[in-house]
C-alpha cells in the first residue's frame, strides 16, 4: 500500500469532531442511528422491551468477558481523544410514548470492552421502561442493533450489552483500570445534549458511597470534568487510555434557602455540581473478572 493511500485511509478514518477538516455534523450522525433505530423496532428487534428487562436481573455476566489488560504508558489527550472516539458509542433507544404513533429516541453513550462487541455503558440505560429496541452507532457509522443485556447492577449504575457488529469486523475497545486515586487527571468523553464526540478534562475529585433506595451504598467516583445529559455511559478516562469508570449522573449544590424581610423567597443559584461516575470496579466484577 502506497504512503499516499495509507494517510487517506487514516484521514477519512478520523472520528468526527476531531479537526476543523472532520467537525462533527451532529444533525445528520443523530438522525441516521434514530431512522436506523426505528428500522430495527418497526422490522422485530432482536432484543424486545421484555427479553431486555428481564436480562437486567443478571448481576454478573454467565461466561467471564476477557478484557484487555490496563495501560501504563502515558499519551497525549490527542491520542485520549482518538482512543475514546474510536471505542465510544452512541446509543439511540426508541420507543412510543402512547400519545401519537411516532417513535421516540432517547440518546446515551456507551464504549467497547471487548472487540467482538461488547459495549460498556449505565444500568439506567439498558434498563430504559418502554423502549422497544436500543441501537448504537460507532465513530465510522457503523450501526450495532444491541442484542443482549449480558450483565447489569442497578446499584452500581452500570452494565454490558452485546451487540452485533455485523460484517464490519471487531470494534476498538478500552481497557479498564479501578486503582486510580483521587487528584487523578482526568477526561470525560460522551455525547452531551445532541452533541457527538466532545471531550471535557478535570480531576478525580473522589470517592463515595451514595445512598439511597437505588445506590444502597454503592461506591461511585465523583469527577470535576462536565457532562449532560446524554453522555451517561460515556467513558471517564486517565492519561494512559484506560477507563477509570464511566458518567452516570450529576447532583447541583445551590444556596440554602432564604426568604427575605418582605417574606418573599429568594431565588437559590448554583454553587456546583458533583458528577458522578459509576467504576470500572463495578465493570470489572460484573463481567466476571474480579
Amino acid at each position: 500500500m502506497s504512503a499516499t493511500l495509507l494517510t487517506a485511509l487514516l484521514l477519512a478514518a478520523m472520528p468526527p469532531g476531531t479537526d476543523v477538516d472532520h467537525a462533527a455534523d451532529d444533525r445528520a450522525i443523530y438522525q441516521k442511528l434514530e431512522k436506523a433505530t426505528v428500522a430495527l423496532a418497526q422490522s422485530g428487534s432482536p432484543l424486545n422491551k421484555d427479553q431486555r428487562l428481564k436480562q437486567c436481573a443478571r448481576v454478573r455476566a454467565e461466561r467471564r468477558v476477557e478484557l484487555p489488560p490496563a495501560q501504563t504508558e502515558r499519551i497525549s489527550p490527542e491520542e485520549s481523544y482518538q482512543r475514546a472516539a474510536r471505542a465510544g458509542v452512541l446509543i439511540c433507544s426508541v420507543y412510543k410514548c402512547g400519545k401519537c404513533d411516532r417513535w421516540h429516541p432517547s440518546w446515551s453513550s456507551g464504549f467497547a470492552v471487548h472487540a467482538s462487541g461488547v459495549i460498556a455503558t449505565n444500568h439506567h440505560v439498558a434498563a430504559h421502561e418502554t423502549a422497544e429496541a436500543m441501537g448504537a452507532l460507532t465513530h465510522d457509522g457503523r450501526f450495532l442493533p444491541v442484542v443482549e443485556v449480558l450483565a447489569a447492577r442497578r446499584s452500581h449504575d452500570v452494565a454490558l450489552l452485546r451487540v452485533d457488529p455485523g460484517s464490519g469486523g471487531p470494534l476498538a475497545t478500552l481497557p479498564l483500570r479501578d486503582d486510580a486515586p483521587a487528584g487523578t487527571r482526568v477526561l470525560c468523553y460522551g455525547n452531551p445534549s445532541s452533541g457527538f464526540g466532545c471531550l471535557t478534562d478535570g480531576i478525580l475529585t473522589r470517592f463515595a458511597r451514595l445512598d439511597g433506595a437505588e445506590r444502597q451504598g454503592a461506591v461511585f467516583m465523583q469527577i470535576s470534568a462536565d457532562y449532560g445529559g446524554g453522555s451517561s455511559g460515556g467513558p471517564i478516562l486517565d492519561d494512559r487510555g484506560n477507563a477509570l469508570g464511566m458518567a452516570a449522573s450529576t447532583s447541583p449544590i445551590l444556596t440554602p434557602a432564604k426568604t427575605s424581610s418582605d417574606g418573599k423567597t429568594q431565588e437559590r443559584t448554583l454553587q456546583m455540581v458533583r458528577h458522578n461516575c459509576a467504576t470500572a470496579r463495578a465493570l470489572l466484577e460484573i463481567a466476571g473478572a474480579r
